[in-house]
């Protein structure tokens, strides 16, 4: 019998656990799809934010996985708590993607920069839209939700001029043809993760681990998101809080950026920190220290 790979059946989660399963198939591993709704897919009409529930992608996997009804799961780093559940490590991260956000619309002439015309721009991350709140006032942001076609789909129907996504999602979904731009990280600075895919295990699992990492593992995106994850635990951020960073590898560097923002896009506190890669969770501790010394903490409690 081969691997079990949980996973939720949205059409990226699905591309994403097919990912998984041809890649152990190259290194001659079997393995099988099974699917879950989460709170996240059973709830589409209310704001992330507004559900009340950790884990609104992830609760239902990780009790499945617990339960041994499956032997890894296949995540959007970006969906994970910054603390997994107790008996649940992350046993590998696939190459990250191109981790910027991106605006989409079927009109070439959709332009951020238009100040002519107030665009109507959807989005369901409150830290993409404290960034437009902050960087483009002019801009109207308007709740979208549902999964990247659905999105897609009310804006192709005139709800909104455009929307952002990560362009990671619009590209495995093969939407790049509506991209109208790659958004700078220095502004809209990726949500922690954003762009890389997790695979967690069972803590006591190592015959599975050790089956899988050789296979799957990119160690470059496993020291970014730890880094990066360590920065989220530290400031205790989770769905409520636009909190965001992007850490980077060059040989034996991590260059990492991050920060936190009101919702309301009146304040984007941002910082940076370099180190040795072999500190990535120490590097990612020490830059939420030095936001919270900085005025993180006022922002955070609101």
């Amino acid at each position: 019998m081969g691997l079990r790979i949980g996973t939720r059946g949205s059409k990226l989660a699905l591309w994403q656990a097919n990912r998984v399963k041809d890649l152990l198939a190259e290194g001659g591993i079997e393995s099988e799809l099974l699917l879950y709704k989460t709170t996240g897919d059973l709830q589409q009409n209310q704001p992330l934010h507004k559900i009340g529930e950790k884990g609104l992608f992830t609760k239902v996997l990780d009790d499945a996985q617990l339960n041994d009804e499956v032997d890894l799961v296949v995540h959007s780093s970006k969906d994970l708590p910054s603390v997994l559940p107790a008996g649940l490590t992350i046993g590998a991260f696939l190459k990250r993607e191109d981790p910027r956000d991106v605006l989409l619309s079927d009109s070439e002439d959709v332009d951020l920069d238009n100040f002519s015309r107030p665009l109507v721009i959807g989005t369901s991350s409150l830290r993409r839209g404290a960034f437009m709140r902050h960087y483009l006032p002019h801009c109207e942001v308007k709740l979208i939700r549902g999964n990247v076609d659905t999105r897609v789909a009310k804006m192709q129907a005139g709800e909104y001029d455009g929307i952002l996504l990560a362009y990671a999602g619009v590209k495995r979904m093969e939407m790049t043809h509506l991209v109208r731009r790659k958004l700078r990280v220095e502004r809209f600075t990726p949500a922690v993760g954003q762009g890389a895919i997790a695979i967690t295990v069972r803590e006591d699992d190592a015959a599975t681990i050790q089956l899988i990492r050789p296979l799957l593992n990119h160690i470059e995106t496993e020291i970014a998101v730890t880094a990066e994850r360590a920065l989220l635990r530290t400031l205790e951020g989770g769905c409520q809080t636009p909190i965001f960073a992007l850490a980077t590898v060059q040989e034996q560097t991590l260059s990492m950026h991050g920060g936190v923002a009101r919702t309301d896009g009146s304040e984007v506190l941002r910082d940076r920190i370099e180190g040795h890669i072999n500190e990535a969770g120490l590097l990612g501790e020490r830059l939420a220290n030095q936001l919270k010394s900085n005025g993180a903490t006022n922002i955070l409690n609101g």
